[in-house]
C-alpha cells in the first residue's frame, strides 16, 4: 500500500488522524448532549450521559426512542395553560354541558347548540333546573314537563314581541285630546 500512496503517504496518514480526532469530538459532542437533553427531560442524565460515553452512538439510539417526549419546562408551561383556562372558564360561569360555549345563569336554551338548559317556572317563567320540585323564586310546585336533556327544535323556540314603544306612549295622548 505504501507502493502505492508513495508521496501521498503523509497526506494520507494526516487524513486519518483528522478523521480520528473528528471522531473523538464528535463522540463528546454527543456524551455532553444527551447528559444535557436528559437533564431537561428529568431523564437520569448521569445514566444517559455514562451509556454514551461506553456506548456512543448506540446509546444515541436507545435514548431518542425511550426518552420523555417533552421537557420539564414543557411540561410545566402546558399545566400553566391548563389551569389558566380552567379559571378562565369558572371566570365566565356557567358554560353548555352539550358545546361548552359560555351561557349565562338564567338562559333557558343554549343559544349556539340549541340544547334545553333550563325549564321556565309554570308561574313566574323564571328559570328553574329540571331537578327542582319548588320554584325558589314563587314557590310553586313544578310539574314534570319534557325532557331537559334534548335540543330544542327551531320550531318551538318563540321570541315575546312586546308592544313597541312609540304605541304605548300614543295611547295616552289620544285620550287626551
Amino acid at each position: 500500500m505504501t507502493d502505492f500512496l508513495g508521496p501521498y503517504l503523509p497526506y494520507f496518514n494526516l487524513g486519518l488522524q483528522l478523521c480520528g480526532v473528528f471522531y473523538v469530538v464528535f463522540r463528546l459532542a454527543l456524551v455532553f448532549w444527551i447528559a444535557r437533553d436528559s437533564q431537561r427531560r428529568g431523564a437520569m442524565s448521569w445514566f444517559w450521559g455514562v451509556a454514551a460515553l461506553i456506548f456512543g452512538e448506540f446509546a444515541w439510539v436507545v435514548y431518542m426512542i425511550v426518552r420523555p417526549p417533552e421537557t420539564l419546562d414543557d411540561a410545566h408551561e402546558r399545566e400553566l395553560e391548563i389551569s389558566a383556562r380552567e379559571a378562565e372558564l369558572h371566570s365566565i360561569g356557567a358554560t353548555c354541558p352539550n358545546c361548552f360555549k359560555p351561557v349565562e345563569s338564567d338562559f333557558l336554551i343554549c343559544p349556539t347548540c340549541m340544547k334545553r338548559l333550563k325549564k321556565p317556572c309554570s308561574s313566574c317563567g323564571r328559570p328553574v333546573k329540571a331537578s327542582w320540585s319548588v320554584c325558589p323564586y314563587c314557590r310553586e310546585r313544578q310539574v314534570a314537563s319534557d325532557r331537559v336533556d334534548e335540543p330544542v327544535q327551531t320550531e318551538e323556540v318563540s321570541i315575546p314581541v312586546s308592544a313597541p314603544a312609540k304605541q304605548k306612549s300614543a295611547a295616552p295622548a289620544a285620550n287626551e285630546a
